[in-house]
């Protein structure tokens, strides 16, 4: 029996980070999320994965109607990735595109935390790996179990970090695969590492978050559409100073 084709569809994109996965759902629900075979597959399994998505639920590009993407703080080539995407959709299929922070998709795994722990958390922050010593930041209260920024994406060291955050009467949980290789620097009084399972942004939440954006009417036109990088990077940085060595 032919199954009857979502409507509408849309289609979330999570290639910031070193996972990639993409969601394919329709109206708030996210029906069903598929991730990438390994590390950093981005630019070989996004177009097979989305594709394969489509067919097992009996849709085609044409039948989009929304895209949602994390546009970074992140991976600068799975950003660019992602980008390139959407804007490809959009110029052969007019799907409307949300353009979705990072930070904001991985504070929604604090929700999946509380609910596997039985604990409530007011405070979390989120973490991405800059390079240089340094690290992508976000900041977010939980009131009424919804997460507001309360320090929006910025560069930090370790010790700004637990300087500005920790806090032994209200420790604040960290998240975020910035934590891969330095959880330890974090490992004071008034903090708390997460389990690593909780560190990911994926697609599923990628959708929850535009999907409410998009209510909200928050398109993003595909002629503006740019990765959100934070710092520049660094290939473009050496790049300039080696023109202005000649």
């Amino acid at each position: 029996m032919k199954k009857t084709p979502l409507n509408p569809v849309s289609l979330a994109i999570e290639t910031s980070g070193r996972t990639g996965s993409v969601a394919l759902g329709t109206e708030s629900k996210s029906i069903e999320q598929s991730s990438f075979s390994g590390l950093m597959r981005h630019s070989i399994e996004l177009f097979p994965t989305i594709e394969q998505l489509l067919k097992k639920h009996n849709c085609g590009i044409s039948d989009l109607k929304q895209i949602f993407i994390t546009i970074g703080p992140g991976s600068f080539t799975g950003l660019r990735i992602a980008v390139s995407t959407a804007k490809m959709f959009a110029l052969a299929t007019n799907v409307k595109i949300v353009a979705v922070n990072t930070m904001d998709v991985i504070a929604q795994n604090a929700n999946d935390i509380m609910r596997d722990s039985k604990n409530k958390i007011n405070r979390i922050v989120t973490i991405l790996d800059a390079k240089r010593k340094q690290f992508y930041v976000a900041s977010y209260k939980n009131i009424d179990d919804g997460w507001i920024k309360t320090t929006t994406d910025c560069l930090m060291t370790a010790d700004d970090i637990i300087k500005e955050f920790a806090d032994m009467n209200d420790p604040v949980y960290l998240l975020g695969e910035g934590l891969h290789y330095y959880k330890d620097m974090f490992d004071v009084d008034g903090m708390e590492v997460v389990d690593d399972q909780y560190w990911t942004a994926t697609a599923e939440k990628t959708y929850t978050v535009g999907y409410k954006m998009a209510q909200e009417k928050l398109f993003t036109d595909p002629g503006q559409l740019v990765p959100f990088y934070l710092r520049r990077p660094e290939a473009e940085v050496n790049w300039e100073k080696r023109q202005k060595s000649l």
